[in-house]
């Protein structure tokens, strides 16, 4: 049961075999892979509605299997844009540097990067989560608080409700799972540390940009803009203006950025300074570009000391998070989903161990530690750095992406090492 948070709430669930905190994709995910298997799951969210934000739209191609184990990749295509055309790096004035294709070899084999908005994403999998009666999703409900005492058979949880906030709930559940995003409030709940660093020196601006960069620019659906300042994604959101299907409308683009951290932080200052940003990538065309939004975020290198703490998991950015370059962010997160799905499965409805479940948590965790966490700081200081190693790397990366007898091999290697980032996905099925 999905509640409407336009209309009175109903009283949620006050016992389930799994709580969910946080309806993002994550956690969604989740709650679809426990609904299959008819496990009794409660997602509690704080916020009133999905809200449409900047955050992540691209997910690598190792998604794709996932998405369709759960059911929802068919749902997900005709919706979303499948670019099968891969990343291209260019110069600020737009020329190309290099091309990495992560398409399919074949027009019968799946393949490609999903772009899609994370809002757009949500929304799909609450439609899909409708058809599954053990999963309730509840939104307006924040987490409180936490009593996960050894020797009691549950960990209890306690929620307020958005109009009664004196008022306390508790829930009762086998498991807690925290998909609450980067500041996680499950995991300060838990004193587990935050390990790693922010990012100081700026701050990444995401902006929603209403203007055809295919037909105006000359650029394809996924670029990375290579310049020591002027470093940016241009990605196709695959959405359009008011919500048209893909090609009825003017197209909606994301322009990811960086600026300095201490600029004036007014919702009218990041516009003003997104329209003068914007113009710098737009050389070609006519420029008559619209920035529709513009909203920033924080980037930072960090994973959790404790991937679970007694009956509590964490999971995507909860767990692990990263700058957004390359879109490993919420791909490792769907990867988490899909895992924890599978492993709470096998312990709840096949019988196996609890110990399955430590395993799992050790293992997401450490697949971000020793893959993503390399992957996605080596995709950002690509874009800008101008240390001499670096930049002689970047050459040599480029000079093989573009060899025209080796290039498309070097480019399938490149693309299967995303594969790394889930070497166990704690299935019996083969995706």
């Amino acid at each position: 049961m999905i509640n409407n948070p336009n209309k009175q709430q109903s009283s949620p669930k006050t016992k389930a075999d799994v709580i969910i905190v946080g309806a993002g994709p994550v956690g969604l995910l989740i709650a679809l892979g426990l609904g299959r298997a008819g496990i009794e799951t409660l997602v509690v969210e704080a916020h009133h509605e999905l809200l449409p934000t900047t955050r992540a739209m691209v997910y690598m191609p190792v998604v794709l299997p996932v998405l369709k184990a759960l059911g929802i990749l068919d749902t997900v295509l005709q919706a979303a844009f499948l670019n099968t055309e891969g990343v291209r790096w260019r110069d600020i004035d737009g020329k190309e540097l290099a091309h990495l294709p992560l398409g399919g070899d074949s027009s019968s084999e799946l393949g490609g990067v999903l772009l899609i908005g994370q809002w757009r994403m949500n929304e799909l999998i609450l439609e899909e989560l409708n058809k599954y009666p053990s999963v309730e999703v509840q939104f307006g409900m924040r987490c409180v608080g936490i009593d996960d005492t050894p020797g009691h058979e549950n960990v209890r949880v306690m929620v307020h409700g958005s109009s009664m906030l004196d008022e306390d709930t508790f829930i009762e559940a086998k498991y807690l799972i925290a998909t609450d995003g980067a500041n996680s409030s499950i995991r300060r709940m838990l004193c587990v540390p935050f390990e790693g660093f922010t990012f100081q020196d700026f701050k990444m601006i995401g902006t929603d940009v209403i203007y055809d960069f295919i037909k105006q620019e000359d650029f394809t659906p996924l670029n990375f803009i290579v310049h020591p300042k002027d470093w940016a994604v241009i990605a196709y959101t695959g959405q359009e203006e008011d919500r048209l299907p893909i090609g009825s409308g003017k197209p909606q683009w994301r322009v990811a950025y960086v600026e300095d951290p201490d600029l004036p932080d007014s919702k009218q200052d990041y516009l003003k300074r997104a329209e003068e940003q914007v113009k710098k990538y737009t050389k070609k065309g006519d420029g008559k570009f619209r920035v529709i939004r513009a909203e920033p975020y924080l980037m930072q290198q960090r994973s959790a000391a404790q991937p679970r703490k007694g009956r509590v998991m964490l999971a995507g950015d909860a767990l692990h998070s990263n700058n957004p370059i390359g879109g490993l962010g919420l791909t490792g997160g769907i990867l988490d989903a899909y895992c924890y799905a599978n492993a709470l499965t096998k312990v709840l409805k096949q019988g196996e161990h609890d110990n399955l479940l430590t395993t799992c948590a050790l293992a997401r965790r450490n697949a971000w530690r020793g893959i993503t966490d390399k992957l996605s700081q080596d995709n950002m200081r690509r874009l800008f750095s101008e240390d001499p190693k670096t930049v002689a790397e970047r050459e040599a990366f480029f000079r093989k992406l573009n060899d025209p007898e080796g290039g498309k091999k070097f480019g399938a290697a490149v693309g299967k090492g995303f594969g790394n980032m889930m070497l166990e996905d704690f299935s019996s099925l083969t995706i």
